[in-house]
């Protein structure tokens, strides 16, 4: 304890050097706890600081670690904290000769836990001020109980009025860097987009022309031929059963042949049976023709999920799962490919895994069909990560939606991008 005012001007003098060189917040306070102790010893000693417009909190301890620290990675509401009354302006302070009794600090939903466990009882409580503001509270206990008397709360109040523009200016700062780093991070993930898109839509203009010639080298072929058979036995004036049945099969090839490209440019089991279905129909139609034979494996624990996504969000799931499927098939000679669609509250997770040669190249900023689909997901606002599916072999995509809410990020794309990129989904 201190003797006279001068040694008190002494330790403030100290608790304002213990600042320097600082930037964060939790070291700051922590330097200078130990500034504090010399005032006021302690067992435990902490800042309760205000977020958000005083509507949530956060806390930096030092001492006995607990709980309370971990309020920085998710800051609770200022209502459960157990000291709201200093926090919201409603007492002056909080002087109690043992926490653990006083009902002050306990009611329905209070973070009061860590009170009992480090055995918190003599406890002061001053808020901390800066511009005529309430910013958060200075918060000094000791196990025993009945340590404090007013006279240490005095010292108290003094302390806390000391260091309170200290913490405030390093918290502005902290939130000022903060913001400076979300702002540039949404600035790249904007010019991602942008190149992705970009990319995107050249990669549709080459889907286009692929379709085209396939209708001018396979379709339209098989329909000459079908034209000249029909034109000879026209000129003949006599058709064979076996004639008959050739050109049965010719146009039942041209058909099918078609349904693979109108489907491929629009997936109309999708619309009609939903998203398992869609990823089931083309699964088995990529692996019809594998040699060797690919074994396929479906699993949908997801209760229907996806059944209230928007349809561009469904058509962009479903073109991820298709061509991580189309690789499997391609490239990597799997002897079997398992997709699996599950759920949880927030989240719809699809992911395509297979038993083939290795992993592919993952880099999201490549172009073509990998380069594609990190797109694809970017803008839907889903995740997309693609790895190892075992130790030795296989690939794993797995791809999570958001299902409370539609994330699309078009609207920050170059006007003469935005539409076509997302038309392509």
């Amino acid at each position: 304890m201190i003797g006279n005012d001068a040694e008190l001007v002494d330790r403030l003098l100290a608790i304002s050097r213990a600042f320097a060189g600082h930037m964060d917040p939790g070291t700051a306070f922590r330097a200078t706890a130990v500034e504090i102790g010399r005032l006021l010893p302690h067992d435990h000693i902490d800042v309760a600081i205000l977020l958000n417009e005083g509507r949530s909190h956060i806390c930096y301890e030092t001492g006995c670690q607990t709980s309370w620290s971990e309020l920085v990675l998710s800051p609770p509401p200022v209502e459960l904290s157990p000291v709201r009354a200093v926090l919201r302006g409603e007492l002056p302070f909080l002087l109690t000769d043992d926490a653990l009794h006083d009902q002050r600090f306990h009611f329905v939903g209070a973070l009061d836990e860590p009170i009992f466990a480090a055995k918190l009882r003599s406890r002061i409580i001053v808020p901390l001020r800066a511009r005529g503001d309430i910013i958060g509270a200075l918060n000094i206990s000791r196990h025993e109980p009945g340590c404090y008397t007013p006279a240490d709360l005095e010292i108290a109040q003094q302390c806390a009025e000391f260091i309170a523009p200290y913490i405030f200016a390093l918290i502005q700062s902290e939130e000022a860097h903060r913001a400076m780093l979300a702002e540039s991070t949404a600035r790249n993930r904007e010019e991602l987009l942008r190149v992705g898109a970009s990319r995107l839509t050249e990669g549709m203009e080459r889907e286009r022309r692929r379709i085209a010639m396939d209708l001018h080298d396979q379709t339209l072929a098989d329909l000459s031929r079908v034209v000249r058979q029909v034109s000879a036995l026209h000129r003949h004036g006599v058709a064979g059963a076996g004639q008959l049945a050739e050109l049965e099969r010719e146009i039942v090839n041209c058909l099918t042949e078609l349904r693979h490209i109108v489907d491929d440019m629009r997936p109309s089991v999708l619309e009609l049976f939903g998203l398992r279905d869609a990823i089931e129909a083309h699964l088995n139609r990529s692996v019809s023709r594998a040699t060797p034979s690919i074994a396929v494996n479906i699993h949908d624990t997801s209760g229907g999920a996806a059944d209230d996504l928007p349809e561009r969000t469904l058509t962009a799931i479903y073109r991820i799962a298709q061509e991580a499927i189309n690789n499997a098939v391609k490239h990597a000679t799997p002897g079997c490919i398992e997709v699996r669609v599950e759920s949880t509250p927030a989240l719809l997770r699809v992911i395509v895994s297979d038993d083939g040669s290795g992993c592919f190249r993952v880099d999201p900023q490549a172009s073509g069909g990998i380069g594609h689909m990190h797109t694809r997901a970017d803008l839907i606002g889903a995740r997309l990560r693609i790895g190892r599916s075992g130790r030795k072999a296989g690939t794993r995509v797995a791809l999570e939606v958001p299902l409370a809410g539609e994330s699309v990020f078009a609207g920050t794309l170059p006007p003469e991008i935005a539409p076509a990129a997302m038309e392509s989904l």
